[in-house]
Formats: C-alpha cells, sequence, structure tokens
C-alpha cells in the first residue's frame, strides 16, 4: 500500500476517504453518433473528407471498446455504477459522498466539474490514442485503456489519493453566478473576430483595452488555452489565477497585459460595449453582460472541485 507523498494542502489523505454511496458515469455523446442523429448532420458527415470520417468512426469505436471493457472490469469488481448518457446529464443529482466518472474526453469532465459542485470526480479518456491526429491524450482525465483495470482496482483499494483542483467563479455587480470554470472563463465579443472595449482594475491600476477579449485562468487552464494565447503556465496548487488580455492593441500605452491575481483579491472588468459575453470552460451556454456592468472574477472559496487521482 503506497502512503501519500505530497504535503500540498491541495491533497487529501487516502485515510480520509469516505465510501462511495453511489457511483455515476457520464458516457460521453460520439461524434459519429452526433452526425447520425439527424438527416441535416448526416449531410453534413457526408461532406467531410474520408479521412476525417473514419477518424469519426475510429473514435466511436474506441469509445463503445473502452465502455465494454469498463462494464466488464467493473462487474468482476463488484463495482455498481449506473452509466448515464451526456444528453441526460441533469437528470441526475449526486451528493458529497458519490462518485461521477466522466467517459468521454476534457469536454465530458468539464461538464461533469461545472454541474455536480460536491461530488468527487474521476475523469476517463475513451478515445485515448497518443498518436500525431488520433485519438486523445486527456489533459484532465487520468485513466484510459492502458491502465483502466489497474485504476479500477485501485479504487476498490482504496490506494488512491483526492486532488483539489481550483475553480473560477464571477459576480455581476455583486451579484454571485452560480457557475464555476475549472480551466478559463472568457470575456470578449461573441463573434471572435471582432474587437471590444474593456476597462481592467488590476491591484489599484487601470487599464483601457481595445482587445480581442480577456481570459482568465486557473492553474490547470493555463496549461491549455491561456498557454496557446502565449501565456506561461503555472501550477495548479498556487493560490492564485491568472489572466491575460488577448490580442491588445498595441499603439495604445499599456501598463500591463497580463498577470497572476491572488485568492485574496479580484480581477474587475468593465465591458464598454454591448453584448459582450461570459464563457466558462468554452461551454455554449454563456453569459451576456451590459454596457458599464461590473465583472469580479475570483478563485471561487471552498469550491475546488475534488477529482481521484493515482500514484502511477
Amino acid at each position: 500500500m503506497h502512503t501519500e507523498q505530497n504535503s500540498s494542502a491541495t491533497r487529501i489523505q487516502k485515510s480520509l476517504m469516505p465510501q462511495f454511496q453511489k457511483i455515476y458515469c457520464i458516457i460521453k455523446l460520439s461524434e459519429f453518433d452526433y452526425h447520425n442523429a439527424s438527416d441535416a448532420r448526416q449531410s453534413m458527415f457526408n461532406r467531410l473528407n474520408e479521412s476525417k470520417r473514419e477518424q469519426i468512426r475510429e473514435s466511436r469505436d474506441n469509445q463503445a471498446l473502452f465502455i465494454d471493457q469498463l462494464r466488464t472490469i467493473s462487474d468482476r469488481l463488484k463495482l455498481k455504477i449506473d452509466y448515464i448518457p451526456e444528453k441526460d446529464i441533469d437528470s441526475i443529482n449526486p451528493q458529497q459522498d458519490d462518485l461521477v466518472i466522466s467517459c468521454g474526453g476534457d469536454g465530458t469532465f468539464l461538464s461533469c466539474a461545472q454541474r455536480f459542485e460536491h461530488s468527487t470526480l474521476l475523469g476517463m479518456n475513451s478515445d485515448h490514442k497518443p498518436k500525431a491526429g488520433r485519438g486523445s491524450t486527456g489533459a484532465l482525465t487520468s485513466t484510459n485503456r492502458l491502465n483502466l483495470e489497474g485504476h479500477l482496482q485501485c479504487l476498490v483499494d482504496g490506494d488512491f489519493f483526492i486532488d483539489k483542483w481550483n475553480r473560477l467563479q464571477v459576480k455581476i455587480n455583486g451579484e454571485l453566478i452560480d457557475r464555476w470554470a475549472v480551466n478559463d472563463i472568457y470575456i470578449g465579443q461573441r463573434i471572435s473576430y471582432q474587437t471590444c472595449d474593456i476597462t481592467v482594475h488590476q491591484y489599484g491600476i487601470e487599464q483601457d483595452f481595445n482587445c480581442s477579449g480577456i481570459l482568465c485562468c486557473t492553474g490547470m487552464g493555463s496549461h491549455a488555452w491561456f498557454y496557446n494565447a502565449g501565456g506561461s503556465p503555472f501550477s495548479n496548487d498556487i493560490d492564485a489565477f491568472g489572466f491575460r488580455v488577448l490580442f491588445p492593441n498595441l499603439k495604445r500605452p499599456l501598463e500591463f497585459s497580463s498577470g497572476i491575481v491572488s485568492s485574496r483579491n479580484e480581477l474587475i472588468m468593465v465591458p464598454e460595449g454591448e453584448g459582450y459575453i461570459l464563457s466558462f470552460d468554452s461551454k455554449p451556454d454563456v453569459i451576456t453582460a451590459e454596457l458599464g456592468d461590473e465583472i469580479s472574477v475570483f478563485l471561487a472559496p471552498s469550491k475546488a472541485v475534488r477529482v481521484i487521482s493515482f500514484y502511477d
């Protein structure tokens, strides 16, 4: 039996683990099944080149095989799991002593992390094939076809620990928004090629930006969109979040265009235009801000998502 090797406050000793009362598995709708859900989508699928169509079929086959393996191994280990299609995710209400398994990719994991405030999560990548252009590696998912059996056995044995991943939250004009982001929050135009004007307040300094939007991220999210936008990744164990102004107008004098904000502070933004949106983890259900709204972004206190991790 392993012992805890990380003294970070963001980890919980496995000796403190509760028994999970229920285990739910949220299954992603495969891209192939999505395209076959209607004649219009099927027509779109047929317009893709053959290589892309084959890639989508392969992904569907990988997921079907993975789910079969998950069912077989969990039955053998006497792990009772309720399987829920992602489209029915709102039909369940997991509690603090329940486990939610996301079976898909990072997007499925983020859907679970946004909806289930208290439950413990385990991310599984059902299309793991780390080859360029094929499958995915899954930055937020620890379990895949190569380690599935071992991880399920560890789950039964209690041979795991729980990480606590920071989440971001927002207030608009002082009103708390009941939504969280594990990776990032984007503030800007709904149409990406349109620029926006936003005033930002950071540590008593005010700066007006004409830009392509502003991205705020956790340490986990700093390795995703934030990094691709030129930001420097930082540890999720840091009690802070980062922000980066996307493509600011360099003809304006800038006091800052990025930074790190501690958990004791907030980043305040005021849109100087109509119809700007707030997107949480790049999900389509956005919030629309009004001209002059005061938008505060901060690390959500006591709202870190609990994630099962293994020692391998």
